[in-house]
């Protein structure tokens, strides 16, 4: 889902060769189900370049995560202004994206809440602003790419591309 262009500001300075791992088969969409789809794309075994985990959650589980009333106490970390339909956090290296997805077969489950995580591997102890940037504009790529894939009945704004306000490094605080 992700191309070598979406891909350039995490490997500026690496050789244009990775691996891609997903939890299930070999080249399946990410799709919240079950279980979580995870997918991690790696330039060696070692380092991880960005790590997708797209889960489904129920009420409460979200509430908490990333709900109006949550807070994760991470250092460097702020909440996400996607708009109403989206709740979140970011930090240097990663963004959370929450979002409501009536559809029968997560509604079966009692789970109706889709969770798209994406984190980016960075340089030991450096903040980069472009790596806060990709990771917000990747989970908002895979936000939209669940939303297409899922059908979600309900109405869901996604902004076409990622709101200022959510872009701000470093983070704002809550």
């Amino acid at each position: 889902m992700l191309t070598r262009d979406d891909l350039a500001p995490l490997t500026e300075e690496l050789p244009r060769t990775f691996v891609e791992h997903y939890l299930k088969g070999k080249g399946e969409r990410l799709r919240p189900g079950i279980e979580d789809q995870r997918c991690n794309l790696q330039q060696n075994p070692e380092k991880s370049l960005v790590l997708v985990d797209v889960q489904l959650m129920d009420e409460s589980t979200m509430h908490y995560t990333d709900g109006a009333g949550s807070e994760l106490n991470l250092p460097g970390q702020s909440r996400l202004d996607f708009g109403a339909d989206v709740q979140g956090w970011s930090g240097p290296y990663f963004a959370e994206l929450g979002f409501r997805c009536d559809n029968p077969e997560n509604t079966r489950m009692g789970r109706p809440y889709v969770h798209v995580t994406i984190s980016t591997g960075g340089p030991e102890g450096s903040r980069s602003e472009k790596l806060h940037r990709a990771a917000l504009d990747f989970a908002l790529k895979y936000a939209k790419a669940v939303v297409a894939d899922f059908s979600c009945s309900n109405p869901l704004h996604l902004p076409d591309s990622v709101p200022e306000t959510a872009a701000n490094f470093p983070s704002a605080g809550p």
